[in-house]
């Protein structure tokens, strides 16, 4: 059955598609991905996929027997209708995120289940990306596009230092555009460290295999590392492990507080300007819950 997924972004969403996408493309599918340009190499590594192709590039001709909007935005909505074919569609629960921030009500259905209605399959457990590597180092990531979901760099460089100390090495993961924050984190830690920070997510994609334990706050690269087998401990501050879109399973780490959801995506500063949520997240339990050893004298 040949069947078009559409999500364009962003890159949390983009993996969470793969816990259907190998459902989707057995066992002789053809599937094929719509996707932003910049988003490509990720949906080429999903399980199932066979082809890939970039919005930005022209919309693929069809006919496809199915197409499953897995973004329903007005964009994607628009696409599907110049692509023939019957289109199934994820409900976004657009009010009910809402509620959850303002009235701290219920959260809505976690991401993986909503794709897996919406492609009527049974979704794939972890891990789905497969990738190979002497699963040595620790994985950092700690930028992330919404600078409330950050913790404090030098807590991330005694976090490195502590590993670093035990043997093994540390790697440091984010994007071109994150290269400088990065580069600050590698200074503080004062050791010989990997950094990449990369346009796209080759280097990236080949530095799972490297991962023994990830840790860093409620991003994308976070889901990435979850996909690939690679043990998390994720920092959630203005968002919590149920909101929906953190699926993923591993260690959470959180310091629950009255106005906590205070965002769906997280935002550019804090509304009490104290940042407690993440500041209250010490480096001795972060270091507890990533090794699961005493904490250092």
């Amino acid at each position: 059955m040949s069947t078009l997924i559409v999500r364009f972004s962003s890159l949390g969403d983009i993996v969470l598609t793969g816990s259907v996408t190998g459902a989707l493309g057995a066992p002789a599918g053809d599937v094929h991905f719509l996707t932003a340009r910049r988003y490509i190499e990720i949906a080429q590594a999903l399980p199932g996929v066979h082809t890939v192709s970039a919005v930005e590039d022209g919309l693929p001709t069809g006919p496809f027997e199915r197409i499953i909007d897995l973004h329903a935005s007005m964009r994607s909505r628009w696409v599907c209708t110049k692509i023939s074919g019957p289109v199934s569609r994820i409900q976004r629960f657009d009010l009910r995120r809402r509620a959850r921030v303002v009235f701290k009500t219920a959260p809505a259905p976690a991401v993986v289940a909503r794709y897996a209605k919406a492609a009527q399959v049974t979704p794939t457990g972890l891990p789905f990306l497969k990738v190979d590597g002497a699963r040595d180092g620790l994985l950092i990531c700690a930028s992330a596009a919404h600078a409330t979901k950050r913790w404090p760099l030098e807590r991330y460089a005694r976090i490195a230092q502590r590993w670093i100390e035990t043997g093994r090495p540390v790697l440091l993961l984010g994007s071109h555009a994150e290269s400088s924050q990065l580069q600050n984190l590698a200074e503080q830690i004062a050791h010989p460290v990997t950094v990449i920070a990369e346009r796209g997510f080759s280097q990236t994609l080949a530095a799972l295999g490297r991962g023994k334990h990830a840790v860093g706050g409620d991003t994308g690269l976070m889901h990435l590392c979850a996909a690939a087998g690679v043990p998390t401990t994720v920092l959630f501050g203005p968002t919590t492990e149920t909101d929906g879109f953190w699926s993923m399973g591993g260690q959470s780490i959180s310091h629950p507080l009255p106005c906590s959801p205070c965002s769906r995506h997280g935002s550019a500063t804090c509304a009490f300007g104290d940042h407690h949520c993440m500041t209250q997240l010490t480096v001795d339990m972060v270091w507890k819950a990533l090794t699961h050893e005493p904490d250092a004298p």
